[in-house]
Order: C-alpha cells, then sequence, then structure tokens
C-alpha cells in the first residue's frame, strides 16, 4: 500500500510530535487533533472526503511512502500468543 502525508503544522509553524486524535466529523470530514507544544493550543485539522479522494495518489505517483504488506504468519503467531495468555478478541472463536 502506498499514500502520501499530510502536512500538518501549527499557526506557529511546528509541526506535532503527536497526535492525540483522528476521528470523523458528522459532516463528512477527516478531523486530526493535537496539542501544539510550541504555542500551548490544541490545534484540529478537517479536511473533507471528496477532498481527500481528490488528493489520493495514482499508482505511478513516486512521492508517496510505502508501508510494507501485513504478515499474516506473524500475526497469526501473535494471536495465537495472546490466545495461551487467555486473552481474547471480540469474535474470536473459542479454540
Amino acid at each position: 500500500m502506498k499514500f502520501r502525508q499530510f502536512a500538518l503544522c501549527c499557526d506557529c509553524g511546528l509541526a506535532p510530535t503527536r497526535i492525540r486524535q483522528v476521528g470523523l466529523s458528522t459532516d463528512h470530514q477527516l478531523v486530526i487533533h493535537w496539542w501544539c507544544m510550541g504555542c500551548r493550543k490544541a490545534m484540529y485539522v478537517m479536511k473533507d472526503f471528496a477532498e481527500c479522494w481528490e488528493d489520493c495518489p495514482t499508482p505511478d505517483d513516486f512521492s508517496v511512502t510505502s508501508v510494507p504488506a501485513e504478515n499474516l504468519e506473524c500475526h497469526r503467531g501473535d494471536v495465537n500468543f495472546l490466545h495461551r495468555l487467555g486473552i481474547r478478541y471480540p469474535g474470536d472463536g473459542e479454540s
């Protein structure tokens, strides 16, 4: 999977060190929230889904970041380990 990163920064120009929340608004917008350490303000960035769709990179776009494919065998090993500890996720079958 490939993706294009959002350029996030506060009004003071400082980039966030940590994103606090990512969510969806009632009027169909992506909402990203962080706390600016420079000016100590709560920052919210909203982006309309239609605008997100238009900004999606094409498969031939070289300015995107690649995400490694999920290793399913490793994931199964993690799930089995957690099951042996007695930890179950909702929807896990009893095994």
